[in-house]
């Protein structure tokens, strides 16, 4: 009986197929092992990391990495500790109870801000979760000007009571300050320019019997030294001398002014009166003019 030349290659074949399905089965019997030590890595890494985070008084990330780490896909020790740390952090968390008043009455429709990051857009009577820590709130409300408020925020302190109240602007009383900033200013009293006016004087004449006593001692030094006279020694002596106490004086003057000045009480601007002058008034029988003004 012979075997046609087509019917050979048919144990090849199926061999070609046994050894393909083996390799796939080894495949998809590695797959899950690589998983599983991809999902152990993740677990270890969110095991520290969320201790490090702890430390630096991150909670919110801390928690996040907590909550990764106490999966059921992570070891059972790491999963154990991750829980177990979960439930502390959360009794670390401060929270603030914050209640909003308008024009006297509650209100809803507020918008939380916490570090320029909104974190509400109406009150819901639940508590809100911070960190640690100062922060900057801007509560927001429709026809109300905002209400900015700084708080230092302490681990496990709870349901911190901060009340906001806002004033419409139909409500806002008349003659309420304005925001503007005050201006300060500070008087100058006659004085002051007294003072002044000596210092300088001081100085002028400091420089003015230098420069004479310093001619003179030049003259004498070319005409008749070693031989001066001690009248025309004794001249040029005196002008330095003098000098010296008109520079001792004019400095303690001018200090004496600077000290006055800047020592004495800032009192809020007030702006000047009304210049003085010819102002045209109609009157009974025709136009009057009349002078506004003190002489």
């Amino acid at each position: 009986m012979s075997i046609s030349p087509c019917s050979r290659p048919a144990p090849r074949l199926a061999g070609r197929v046994l050894l393909a399905t083996a390799a796939g089965s080894l495949l998809m019997l590695h797959a899950p092992e690589a998983r599983g030590t991809d999902e152990k890595n993740s677990c270890v890494a969110s095991y520290d990391s969320s201790q490090e985070l702890r430390r630096d008084q991150r909670l919110g990330r801390a928690r996040e990495e907590l909550r990764s780490c106490s999966r059921a896909a992570c070891p059972a020790l790491v999963r154990t500790d991750c829980i177990a740390w979960l439930e502390q952090l959360q009794a670390e968390f401060p929270t603030l109870a914050i209640r909003a008043e308008k024009d006297g009455s509650d209100v809803a429709n507020v918008k939380v801000i916490v570090d320029n990051e909104v974190v509400a857009t109406r009150l819901d009577g639940s508590s809100l979760e911070v960190e640690p820590g100062e922060h900057t709130l801007r509560f927001e409300t429709d026809g109300a000007a905002a209400v900015v408020l700084k708080l230092v925020v302490r681990e496990r302190e709870k349901d911190r009571l901060v009340p906001v109240s806002f004033v419409s602007a139909s409500h806002a009383p008349e003659g309420a300050a304005s925001t503007e900033t005050p201006r300060f200013s500070r008087t100058v009293p006659l004085g002051i320019f007294v003072l002044g006016g000596i210092g300088v004087a001081g100085f002028l004449t400091f420089g003015v019997l230098g420069l004479v006593g310093r001619n003179g001692e030049s003259s004498l030094e070319s005409t008749c030294k070693p031989d001066c006279s001690q009248a025309a020694i004794g001249k040029v002596r005196t002008e330095y001398i003098v000098a010296d106490a008109a520079l001792g004086i004019g400095a303690a003057a001018l200090v004496s002014a600077g000290l006055w000045y800047f020592l004495r009480p800032r009192r809020p601007y007030e702006a000047p009166p009304n210049p003085g002058g010819v102002a045209l008034v109609p009157g009974r029988d025709g136009a009057v003019l009349k002078w506004n003004g003190t002489f």
